[in-house]
């Protein structure tokens, strides 16, 4: 059985090809400009996000690319013994694999348990992150993870940079803990959906549409568009196009036909 990381799940989620190529064919993608801005803007709201979590410098930073995958695994355990607060903290259970961004130790009932907390860049919370919590949750607490709570952190569209790289007040914080616990079946069985096609040996045979734009930009779009058929006069010619009809044209990649033209 494969091991498949929340992005690969979300990735699954999304359209069931995108995560077979993204398995197979990992060379045929090419995000866009947009998209990689995207990722550089996170990765630097991350690095904010740990200095506000933790301005004393006691965290312990895991790094699966240079300690191992195993080794990240087995130190994120071992350090859920102490009361370090830990970034990037690594899980594997049932065959999904997560990091966690940020964990908080915290007391309950005289116990340790912990706090995830999961960063992103945008100015709210949107339908796909309620998925990748419910997914970090699941493979933590399958892990062994005393998790008592799961929050994502946002940028505040109102915050006020104030100058000398002081940054307190830039993330809002929402609990997700309830909905996310709550779905945790659910996201057992898109793991063993997501497996199924993972171990197909030929691609699925799904069209392109609405699902390669949302909840994100896929970078194999250009891949599966040269392996269909180009049509004459594709839809997305057409004005309007945000109109309902228009809008289920252009998403099923419909052509359309040129009458009445000299």
């Amino acid at each position: 059985m494969r091991t498949l990381s929340k992005s690969k799940v979300l990735a699954f989620r999304q359209c069931p090809k995108r995560l077979w190529l993204e398995i197979h064919k990992p060379d045929q993608r090419d995000d866009s400009a947009a998209t990689k801005a995207s990722f550089a803007v996170g990765h630097q709201v991350g690095e904010i996000a740990q200095r506000l979590y933790d301005p004393d410098g006691t965290a312990v930073l895991i790094n699966p690319q240079t300690e191992g995958y195993p080794a990240a695994i087995a130190r994120t355990q071992s350090l859920l013994a102490t009361d370090q607060p830990i970034f990037e903290a690594t899980f594997s259970a049932n065959g999904g694999f997560a990091m966690a961004d940020i964990l908080l130790p915290a007391k309950h009932a005289g116990k340790r348990v912990w706090r995830m907390v999961e960063v992103k860049s945008s100015t709210k919370v949107k339908d796909y992150h309620q998925e990748d919590a419910a997914i970090q949750s699941q493979v933590a607490r399958a892990a062994g993870v005393p998790l008592q709570s799961i929050a994502l952190a946002h940028i505040d569209s109102k915050w006020v940079y104030p100058g000398k790289e002081d940054y307190h007040g830039l993330l809002r914080e929402h609990d997700l803990s309830k909905a996310a616990f709550d779905r945790a079946e659910e996201v057992k069985e898109w793991i063993a959906d997501a497996q199924k096609i993972a171990a197909r040996r030929t691609e699925p045979p799904i069209k392109t549409g609405g699902q390669c734009t949302k909840p994100y930009a896929c970078g194999f779009l250009a891949y599966c568009k040269s392996h269909e058929p180009q049509l004459e006069h594709p839809a997305i010619w057409l004005p309007n196009r945000k109109k309902k009809l228009l809008k289920a044209l252009v998403d099923g990649n419909y052509a359309i036909e040129m009458t009445g033209v000299s």
